[in-house]
């Protein structure tokens, strides 16, 4: 093994063949835990972390996303070559909401192939040079296999949105799910009549309970804050309806701040907006200017016609109360998340505004229906049939503790449902793809001169290792389901064929029959980010570590 030290600064260089092993090693070892979760038979892995505010949490979770956010919220990824090789994967993670382990068993199987080509005596640069050949034909591969789909189809938005849900559900509940998420999707590409559109206009609320809804408006959640979780807290919050039954064809206001009438009340004292009170008398004067400043502003948002002001933060408890005597409903402490007064006025057509003093009837806007319930630990406002391009997912949960897994899961298939919509392009799922694209580039290699083509050979290889790990997850041989694959593209009347593999029966089917769908973009995103990343680490050949404690470590090359 290439290594050497230091002996005056204690460095540690490790070249050639103890590199390679080292960032094998590493990638393997990222490799292992997301493998499990490929497909829709994948495992859960669980995970200790904290959250964003530091405090313990268990992540449970089959989503290799969802799992890798989790670690690097806790400890993260300490190894340098670790955390090389799931930066490479951001682009998935973070852009696509799905293809994350379809990257990382792409870019762990290049790097690894590259090494065993390495030993054999390939140059990186030749390397290289063939992944990337393979790389541009894999996309005329998935050019000819991909199908068009409009934006607005439903039937087929379900089928994408139905494939991305990969953790265990009920079949009921899972269409319940694909369905209310394709409609979302093609109701908003359908409003901006198939040009761009926005995903943060589609929002997902849980509940513990079965159904599925769809608001075409905004769910405002409220709950006590964070700083507000004892029994005693919970208790005291504002549970009562601001709205009481339904509001039918309600004017909507939208106010950023608080209302502030202590400027109006101040006439005391001097120096800006100090308030000196020295006797009885100046005190009974300033809560009676208090007072009346309160109830001029509440007459002036009520004689605008306002039925509803929604309201980022936390008014005071008069201004409440005087709103809510002159007939208009208050719904203040809609901060969580901060953009949600924004979705109101989007869906209304109403305008945020900073100050109440800027309201006028031009920047009000109207909802057909205003409802208000307490569901679990929050206090929903449903502002719906709504004008404006906004959307609401509402679904059932089987239970309390999973509401959080649920919505989640639902976000990330909205995400990618929108992901086709906005391609228009989608190719067969099942593990198709991946070996449509390993058979042509077989025969491909053959027809390349120079050492090249040894590297697209292991391409290929790579990809069917895709489909290998399909049918381990879901309990078949994995020689067995490649042979019967590989049989059934040789035999199928396309080239490329559409054929993968039917997990619920082990055999090979046409993806496009099964309704197992999914957007172009995942699975050509996941091949560009896999290459790009095995570039990144497979031309590695010396590894320097400063002032390494050689008697704490022994390089060792990993064998299968």
């Amino acid at each position: 093994m290439a290594h050497d030290t230091n002996a005056e600064t204690g460095d540690w260089l490790a070249r050639d063949e103890a590199a390679r092993a080292y960032v094998v090693g590493a990638t393997r070892a990222v490799e292992s835990l997301l493998a499990s979760t490929y497909g829709p038979r994948g495992s859960t892995s669980l995970v200790q972390t904290v959250d964003g505010q530091q405090v313990p949490e268990t992540v449970v979770t089959a989503d290799a996303g969802r799992l890798l956010d989790a670690i690097e919220r806790g400890d993260g990824f300490v190894h340098p070559i670790a955390a090389l090789f799931v930066d490479g994967l951001d682009s998935v993670r973070r852009g696509l909401h799905d293809g994350t382990t379809t990257a990382a068993l792409l870019a762990a199987g290049l790097v690894d192939e590259g090494a065993r080509l390495a030993e054999t005596g390939l140059h990186e640069g030749t390397l290289t040079v063939g992944y990337a050949m393979a790389a541009n034909r894999a996309g005329e591969v998935l050019d000819d296999l991909a199908r068009p789909i409009s934006p607005t189809d439903r039937d087929r938005l379900r089928e994408v949105a139905e494939t991305s849900m990969t953790t265990d559900l009920s079949p009921s509940r899972r269409d319940a799910y694909a369905d209310v998420v394709s409609t979302a999707v093609a109701e908003l590409a359908g409003s901006t009549e198939g040009q761009w559109f926005d995903t943060d206009d589609v929002s997902v609320r849980t509940r513990a309970g079965d159904g599925v809804e769809l608001v075409r408006g905004h769910v405002i959640r409220r709950r006590p804050g964070a700083h507000e979780t004892s029994e005693k807290s919970r208790l005291s919050f504002d549970w009562t309806p601001s709205v009481e039954g339904v509001l039918s064809d309600a004017r909507i206001a939208v106010l950023e701040r608080d209302i502030d009438v202590e400027a109006t009340a101040t006439n005391f004292g001097s120096g800006g907006a100090a308030v000196s009170l020295g006797s009885a008398g100046s005190v009974a004067a300033y809560t009676a200017a208090r007072t009346d400043a309160i109830d001029d502003v509440a007459a002036s948002v009520a004689d605008l016609g306002v039925d509803v002001l929604v309201v980022r933060a936390e008014l005071d408890d008069a201004v409440k109360t005087a709103l809510e005597s002159r007939g208009v409903a208050v719904v203040d402490r809609a901060q969580y998340p901060k953009s949600d007064i924004h979705r109101v006025a989007r869906a209304t057509g109403a305008q945020v505004v900073g100050h109440v003093s800027d309201l006028d009837e031009s920047k009000l806007g109207r909802a057909g229906r205003v409802t208000e319930r307490r569901v679990g630990d929050e206090k929903w406002t449903t502002i719906g049939e709504c004008e404006g391009s906004v959307f609401t997912v509402v679904v059932g949960t089987p239970t309390e503790q999973g509401r959080t897994a649920h919505e989640r899961l639902v976000e990330d298939a909205v995400e990618t449902t929108a992901i086709a919509a906005l391609d228009g392009q989608v190719l067969p799922g099942a593990g198709a793809a991946p070996l449509a694209v390993a058979r042509d580039l077989r025969r491909f290699a053959g027809g390349v001169r120079g050492k090249e083509q040894l590297a697209i050979e292991a391409f290929a290889d790579v990809c069917e290792s895709l489909v290998r790990t399909l049918a381990r997850n879901a309990g078949y041989d994995p020689l067995e389901v490649v042979a019967a694959v590989r049989t059934a593209h040789a035999d199928a009347a396309a080239d490329p064929a559409p054929v993968g593999l039917d997990v619920t029966r082990g055999e090979p089917a046409d993806a496009w029959e099964l309704g197992v769908v999914e957007p172009r973009r995942v699975f050509s995103q996941a091949l560009d980010s896999a290459v790009a990343t095995s570039e990144q680490l497979s031309t590695i050949d010396a590894v320097v570590s400063p002032g390494l404690d050689l008697d704490e470590l022994d390089p060792q090359i990993e064998h299968d």
